[in-house]
């Protein structure tokens, strides 16, 4: 009668892999031997690799991103990049870049590229396609400048997921959905912008994804450098697709941070206080003539002359109809953002309105002095009713007209 149990029979396959991979996981990349390093490259080389899961995700995550733009809803763009896939093809262009394999880094940009063009056509033709061309998009607007708080969540979620990846050979979905968020919404943007023939968005998206896109693929390598991630031979791919991919890094900053500024959010963070406005009350002004009448016995005939001059009023205008997210209130038509205006907030308006490529705009001013345009669809001008004032007539006498 034997006393062993079950335990003492071998392992079965996928244990030892999953012990196996930990081991090397706990250790650093250059500890390992050379046929281990090129097994553990493989393994992470399969799960980065592009897939037909790929391609579906980001079609349906640039359908709900377009829709997200179209009705101004945020939750449908937080949907978008949950549902969007997980982000491994574009840390795999980092670990192709340190690992210094061209031919694995070029298809993998190639299944980025086509994810990219699915994404972006399922989000131009929903949220573009049919739209009016005098409303545009706020939270799209959000997408077109440099934004850095937008720029550190990227690089928190691609540093992560690097280090997911390098570490416990697991592309966590948080970081991914991070990734995804700051990556495909630019996209997005830029696509809306191109069917609605809105060529300053579109150039001002588009650069914003090129950005967001190299600088994660920046991070993600150096992650997986300081992690002891190396050529697995001693050839200067790795340092020349660096090289490259810096120069890259570098013009694409360059021109951004020359083009665009902190983008202002969709909601002004500071709530202005909204205080009655003085009303000009248009006075009547009556210049009562005396005309004595020389006559045997002298009488007093005062003449009533009313000239009322009414004083035209600057017309006021209300913000309404952005749905709780406020407007921006532009520098020029269509122009720089420079600040923001809520629902409700009483405008001045300072001249007529200005059509600008089949938007109408007007040139206001805020309770706090500031000046600016605003697009038409976002503000209702209110006629003022003059009223007269009543003047004493000589005598005592009121008029009644």
């Amino acid at each position: 009668m034997s006393f062993y149990t079950s335990t003492s029979d071998p392992a079965p396959e996928s244990e030892r892999v999953s012990r196996a991979r930990r081991r090397r996981a706990q250790r650093m990349l250059t500890q390992l031997r050379a046929d281990e390093r090129e097994v553990f490259l493989e393994e992470l080389g399969h799960q980065v690799s592009p897939g037909v899961e790929l391609f579906v995700a980001s079609l349906l995550a640039g359908l709900l991103i377009g829709l997200g733009f179209r009705f101004e809803q945020q939750a449908l763009l937080v949907a978008g990049a949950l549902l969007a896939p997980r982000m491994g093809p574009l840390i795999g262009l980092a670990l192709a870049a340190v690992s210094g394999s061209p031919r694995f880094f070029l298809r993998l940009l190639a299944g980025v590229a086509v994810a990219a063009v699915l994404a972006g056509v399922a989000s131009g033709l929903a949220g573009g396609l049919g739209t009016d061309p005098a409303d545009s998009s706020i939270l799209a607007a959000g997408h077109v400048k440099l934004n850095l708080i937008d720029f550190g969540l990227l690089l928190a979620g691609a540093v992560f997921l690097a280090r997911g990846l390098g570490r416990d050979s697991h592309l966590a979905p948080l970081p991914s959905a991070a990734v995804a968020y700051e990556v495909l919404l630019p996209l997005g943007a830029a696509a809306q912008a191109l069917v609605r023939g809105e060529a300053e968005a579109f150039q001002g998206a588009l650069l914003i994804f090129g950005l967001h896109l190299m600088w994660a693929m920046v991070a993600g390598a150096a992650t997986l450098a300081i992690l002891g991630f190396r050529p697995l031979t001693g050839s200067g791919h790795s340092l020349a697709a660096a090289v490259v991919l810096m120069s890259v890094i570098a013009l694409l900053s360059a021109l951004g941070i020359g083009a665009s500024v902190l983008a202002a959010a969709p909601t002004p963070t500071p709530t202005p206080t909204i205080t009655p406005t003085p009303t000009l009350t248009p006075t009547a002004s009556a210049t009562p003539t005396r005309t004595p009448t020389h006559t045997g016995t002298p009488t007093r005939t005062p003449t009533r002359t009313l000239t009322p001059t009414i004083t035209p009023t600057v017309p006021p205008a209300v913000v309404i109809g952005t749905g709780g997210l406020g407007a921006f209130l532009r520098q020029s038509p269509n122009g720089a953002t420079i600040g923001g205006v809520i629902d409700g907030q009483v405008l001045t308006v300072l001249g007529p309105a200005d059509l600008v490529l089949g938007q109408l705009w007007w040139h206001v001013r805020t309770t706090d002095g500031a000046e600016g345009w605003v697009l038409g669809s976002y503000i209702a001008t209110v006629t003022p009713i003059p009223s007269r004032t009543p003047t004493l007539l000589p005598g005592g006498a009121t008029p009644t007209s």
